[in-house]
């Protein structure tokens, strides 16, 4: 969960950084310019259920969740744009979210593995 919210935090500082996103309606906005409540709290418990679901399935169950999870993604984000919590830049797709969410969710999981001793061949 701290690989995971340490990855999600910078990479929203990255974003926010070269204006991919903002986060117009956000706590402490004159010292962050990332969603802080976002990167401290739900990450971390959306990472322990994540992590959590997924030690519980087989490979191909676990290949289709990551997907599912990473197909949502864009569409939460849409959401929240409707909301008036996140705007993209006008050269952001959001299909760039799907691929995104599934790079960090994969990163997220083989980090899990290596550091819990469950090596095998099998990356997802």
């Amino acid at each position: 969960m701290i690989f995971a919210t340490l990855l999600g935090t910078y990479l929203d500082l990255y974003f926010t950084g070269i204006g991919m996103y903002s986060f117009p309606n956000r706590p402490f906005g004159d010292v962050f310019s990332i969603h802080i409540i976002f990167n401290l709290v739900a990450l971390p418990i959306f990472t322990w259920i994540f992590l959590y679901t997924a030690r519980l399935m087989a490979r191909q169950e676990r290949l289709l969740f990551v997907l599912f999870l990473s197909m949502a993604g864009p569409l939460l984000e849409i959401i929240s744009e409707s909301q008036g919590f996140f705007v993209h830049s006008a050269e952001w797709r959001h299909w760039y979210s799907f691929f995104g969410y599934f790079f960090f969710l994969l990163a997220v999981w083989l980090v899990f593995k290596r550091t819990n001793g469950q090596r095998s061949k099998s990356t997802i």
